[in-house]
């Protein structure tokens, strides 16, 4: 199974992993915001470390997937692999493994 054409304007709100206790709020105006990650999740600096909050912005790609730029610089740009706009994938390496699956539990 691939990535899905999801209409970028369904993807705002906010997916979370219950049993990680990880959450990704996309807003409409193109910035987002995280917590809850582990180092397992995300590459900081082509290496794992523990995460505090952390935001930045998002934008669609013509493959369907989700890329969002943390700020501050540090943080690898990470993927969020589109299944529909309901669930997506965090996916920190676009050759790597699929790290959580993100369920959305609220629309913005």
């Amino acid at each position: 199974m691939g990535p899905v054409h999801v209409d970028p304007a369904d993807l705002p709100g906010v997916y979370r992993n219950d049993d990680a206790g990880a959450e990704i709020r996309l807003n409409a105006d193109g910035r987002f915001s995280a917590v809850g990650f582990s180092k397992e999740d995300v590459e900081i600096d082509g290496r794992t470390a523990l995460l505090g909050d952390f935001g930045g912005t998002w934008d669609t790609t013509p493959s369907n997937f989700v890329s969002l730029e943390p700020e501050p610089d540090g943080i690898s740009d990470i993927q969020l692999w589109t299944v529909s706009s309901k669930k997506v994938y965090l996916q920190p390496d676009v050759d790597g493994p699929i790290t959580l699956t993100l369920v959305k539990v609220k629309s913005s």
